[in-house]
């Protein structure tokens, strides 16, 4: 009677501890998850911009340098496509620039190409080279602009989308060498590019 009221509990000890672990470890696993989503998301991030520069450096174009607060906004709006919040394209474009022109100063002009697939097939180069033989994102990776930041975001069906924003920032001490110019708002589409989508 004492052995099988001993074993009973020795049974129920061990599913208690392994009940325990496995909800101490659920949070990890989740940690673990984020932070590997997080480095995918770096990686393929700066492998686009080295690509996109790349482009640049071989067409005797300056290289764009990157910027945190750019690339936040447009990580958040590929997190905002990829989740729905809003349709895949550049709504809210200009939104994204006037918040922009509170924390860069001197901006003078912006564009914006985006991009989804779902092939992770050298996912970096063939994103650019969608970008590079559509001449309206062409005209945005050639476009006189300095500065750039590029995000990436992967939904739960394995689609990844790419917003990448350029824009011109000229210093105060650089503006006032310039020849005085109208600043001028160029309508949205003039700005933004067409949507790539690529065949599937």
């Amino acid at each position: 009677m004492v052995p099988a009221l001993m074993r009973f509990s020795i049974t129920i000890a061990i599913l208690a501890l392994a009940v325990f672990c496995g909800l101490a470890a659920s949070p990890v696993r989740g940690a673990d998850q984020a932070a590997a989503d997080d480095a995918f998301g770096g990686a393929l991030e700066a492998q686009t911009f080295a690509l996109v520069n790349q482009y640049r450096h071989a067409n005797h174009l300056p290289t764009l340098v990157w910027d945190g607060a750019i690339a936040k906004t447009a990580r958040a709006h590929s997190r905002d496509m990829a989740t729905g919040d809003v349709d895949f394209g550049h709504d809210g474009f200009s939104g994204r620039i006037s918040h922009l022109r509170l924390v860069l100063q001197g901006l003078k002009g912006a564009g914006e190409n985006v991009l989804v697939t779902d092939n992770p097939d050298q996912v970096a180069r063939k994103a650019v080279d969608l970008w590079l033989h559509s001449p309206h994102h062409l005209e945005n990776i050639r476009g006189d602009y300095n500065y750039s930041g590029l995000g990436i975001w992967q939904n739960a069906k394995g689609e990844i989308y790419f917003t990448q924003i350029f824009v011109r920032l000229v210093q105060p001490s650089e503006e006032a060498q310039q020849a005085p110019q109208p600043e001028v708002d160029t309508p949205f589409g003039m700005l933004a590019s067409p949507e790539t989508r690529p065949s599937r």
